[in-house]
């Protein structure tokens, strides 16, 4: 065993992730590498080849959990070890379910980092239960976040496309948009760009596309979001199947950081497929009766299709002010904890005219404030003291 062990720390918050790096190197290891969740740890992973990694574990938990999987299959000899604010058993499990060796509550404190990293590499000395190549090498997957609501014009569109140019701007990372809403596809409408290529030109080609032809077919947004339109004609859509969809999602998530996914107000076996391929899933409804009876029975599939709960987060969406409930009332009903609240604005229809997600063009109005911090949370990053408005600007202090 090494006598200072090589150390890479994930953790998507700069700030903690420096505490965790000035822990470690208290505790005399050797920090190699540091990075985000998904794409981002994946090659750092395969750059640097760690003894251990050491992983964030906060809510939402889906994108750490994903993350843990990553890293064994991209560095099998390394172990996981979480560090977590989350104490509760429920959540220990799902980590070393997910691959963890060991669980470390915070505060994070060297002698406890010691004793862990240490432990973790005599077990791995002592059994070798990974034997060199025994998992295939898999390529980085980003973060597949499918917008999803069992009922139309609840604003699953405009939370889409808002999101998407969202996490491009305060992240950097790279987006991609997907409008498989097979009813009315009106991604291109919100985000005024022409369609000339569609999923439907994708599938027709999907035999001899690889990771860089598919860009051929994505149109670039001023936002920096790469956007794959849906069809124009509605019956293009009879052509795909399940196989098509499953390919093209997956060759997205290879080549961007993140990939939104909208879809339509209705479920089929494509919609089904998106929904298995999600490492989020943003379950939207509104706040009329119909809405929530229809939320009831998409959360009923879900867990009938074995859909974890942890990766679902219920969003309410005010996309009229008429409200019939109340959102504790929502709760109650549907029981299942809402995740995200999105305000009622007014700007948005006035933002849809202009062919403009409402985050650029009204970046002050309610629902966009209620955007950026839905992303920022999605993502884990922290806002500086400029507020998240200003530095979503790209304003000086």
């Amino acid at each position: 065993m090494a006598r200072n062990p090589e150390i890479v720390t994930v953790d998507p918050d700069l700030g903690t992730r420096a505490e965790t790096k000035r822990a470690a190197q208290i505790a005399h290891f050797t920090v190699v590498g540091e990075a985000g969740y998904g794409v981002e740890a994946v090659t750092v992973a395969k750059e640097h080849t760690p003894d251990v990694f050491l992983v964030s574990f906060e809510e939402p938990v889906a994108l750490a959990l994903q993350t843990i999987e990553s890293l064994a299959d991209a560095a099998p000899g390394a172990p996981t070890i979480v560090y977590s604010s989350l104490a509760d058993a429920n959540s220990v499990r799902r980590a070393m379910v997910a691959g963890a060796r060991d669980y470390i509550i915070k505060p994070l404190k060297p002698e406890d980092l010691s004793r862990a990293v240490y432990g973790v590499l005599e077990q791995e000395e002592r059994k070798r239960l990974r034997a060199d190549g025994q998992v295939a090498d898999t390529a980085a997957r980003g973060t597949v976040i499918t917008v999803f609501g069992a009922k139309g014009g609840i604003g699953k569109t405009t939370i889409s496309t808002n999101l998407a140019t969202t996490l491009a701007k305060i992240t950097g990372a790279s987006v991609c948009l997907l409008d498989m809403d097979t009813r009315f596809g009106d991604v291109a409408i919100m985000m005024d760009i022409a369609v000339e290529a569609s999923i439907a030109d994708v599938a027709r080609h999907l035999d001899t596309l690889d990771r860089d032809k598919i860009r051929d077919y994505l149109v670039k947004h001023h936002s920096g979001v790469s956007i794959l339109p849906a069809p124009l004609h509605p019956t293009e859509w009879r052509n795909l199947t399940p196989q098509h969809i499953e390919k093209i999602v997956e060759l997205l998530a290879q080549t961007h950081d993140f990939v939104v996914i909208d879809t339509p107000g209705t479920f089929n076996e494509l919609i089904a497929t998106t929904l298995e391929l999600a490492n989020l899933i943003l379950l939207v409804t509104s706040m009329d009766i119909a809405s929530i009876k229809d939320t009831a029975l998409a959360l009923e599939m879900l867990r009938a299709a074995g859909v974890s709960e942890d990766k679902v987060k219920l969003t309410i969406n005010h996309s009229t002010a008429a409200n019939s409930l109340r959102e504790e009332d929502v709760s109650r009903v549907l029981e299942y904890d809402v995740f995200w609240r999105i305000p009622h604005d007014l700007a948005v229809s006035s933002s849809t005219q202009l062919g403009q997600p409402i985050v650029i063009a009204k970046p002050y109005a309610r629902v966009s404030r209620s955007i950026i911090d839905l992303a920022h949370t999605l993502t884990g990053t922290r806002q500086d003291k400029r507020g998240f408005l200003d530095r979503f600007l790209g304003r000086s202090a």
